[in-house]
């Protein structure tokens, strides 16, 4: 359910932003599963890239490619759409894969990027993770955050504050839009209302598991979601 919603979310960006796209690059694919479900919602021909992949394993529009997000082996200006969803927390120098995924963006192109929120409470609500699973986790970071290594570069899932992510991208593009409160309207429709007054009050810097941004490149517009 979570992969189809993302999926779904995604679409519902690129349609806001008048964007159809052809083609969409997905930075970090894991297994590719991520790419099938985004080649089935948006029509668009996917590529998946990530350091350990099986090229081998494609649909009719979906394939994979080991690559990293830091030296994307693509030319300038050839994707119409790159999805980054909980990546750039694990790169080592997360700037320079931006600066990548902008490199390779169409004029006009729209970039989804998310991470965890390295300010939240709780996290891996909305995982398939067990209870267990999840508890355990965030028992972990805590035990991270007590001990000072509460960081990426540590090792730790700690992700960015929505401010730390909107700079970051900032380096790289001129339109950048939170998109965290649409995401979790659309993921979470019975607390509508509990999301909203969070965010209204400023308790979502706290509360949200992770921050979303939708970016555009310079000749493309980014318009206020209808939300």
């Amino acid at each position: 359910m979570s992969l189809e919603f993302e999926a779904g979310f995604f679409r519902r960006l690129l349609e806001q932003a008048g964007v159809r796209p052809r083609n969409v690059l997905v930075v970090g694919c894991g297994a590719g599963v991520e790419v099938a479900h985004i080649a089935q919602v948006t029509g668009a021909s996917v590529i998946g890239v990530d350091l350990d992949v099986d090229p081998r394993q494609q649909g009719s529009n979906a394939r994979l490619a080991r690559a990293d997000a830091r030296r994307l082996p693509f030319r300038d200006g050839v994707f119409d759409a790159v999805y980054c969803y909980h990546v750039l927390e694990h790169v080592p120098t997360p700037e320079t894969a931006i600066a990548e995924a902008r490199r390779v963006l169409a004029p006009g192109g729209i970039g989804y990027f998310g991470t965890p929120n390295k300010s939240r409470l709780v996290g891996y609500a909305g995982g398939r993770a067990t209870f267990g699973q999840k508890i355990a986790w965030n028992l972990a970071d805590y035990g991270k955050r007590l001990t000072g290594r509460w960081s990426n570069e540590r090792g730790a899932h700690a992700g960015f504050t929505d401010s730390e992510l909107q700079r970051l991208l900032a380096r790289s593009f001129r339109r950048v839009e939170s998109v965290s409160l649409p995401y979790y309207l659309g993921k979470y429709p019975k607390l509508e209302g509990l999301w909203k007054m969070s965010f209204k009050l400023g308790l979502a810097r706290f509360l949200a598991p992770s921050v979303y941004f939708r970016t555009a490149s310079e000749s493309g517009e980014v318009r206020r979601s209808d939300r």
